[in-house]
């Protein structure tokens, strides 16, 4: 489904301290962190090239890779 899967400590040590992501989508590189259970992407966001079904399948398997490194 995606490539390339990393993740980094952004803020570390402090109260705003989050995991960010990033991930490689045929060929287009994506970065986001997860807040409140939400992913926030930054720009450009994958739904801009990647339909919603598959862009809800990414999104879940970004929770659950996640969630094993938490």
């Amino acid at each position: 489904m995606f490539e390339n899967f990393e993740v980094n400590k952004r803020f570390e040590g402090r109260v705003h301290e989050r995991h960010e992501f990033s991930l490689n989508i045929q060929g287009d590189q994506y970065k986001g962190l997860i807040h409140d259970g939400k992913i926030h992407w930054y720009n450009p966001h994958p739904k801009q090239k990647i339909e919603e079904e598959n862009l809800n399948a990414v999104e879940s398997q970004v929770f659950n890779m996640m969630n094993d490194i938490q």
